[in-house]
């Protein structure tokens, strides 16, 4: 999913499916490693939200890349 947004084919509805994926694993696995890689994914929609809709709806970043 994030392949396909990075590259300028993800939609809105992969953003949601991207939440909702590490939702549903956040605080649901034995191992603490589902927290961990769900609880940055979630952080990132939720303050980051802005720049992912730009990126999907524009096929590009909304800031430049310096590296």
């Amino acid at each position: 999913i994030v392949n396909r947004i990075e590259h300028g084919q993800g939609t809105m509805r992969d953003l949601d499916e991207l939440d909702r994926i590490a939702f549903n694993i956040q605080g649901r696995t034995i191992c603490a490693l589902g927290d961990a890689a769900a609880m940055p994914v979630r952080a990132f929609l939720k303050h980051y939200r802005d720049e992912f809709v730009h990126h999907v709806e524009h096929k590009t970043c909304a800031v430049p890349a310096y590296l």
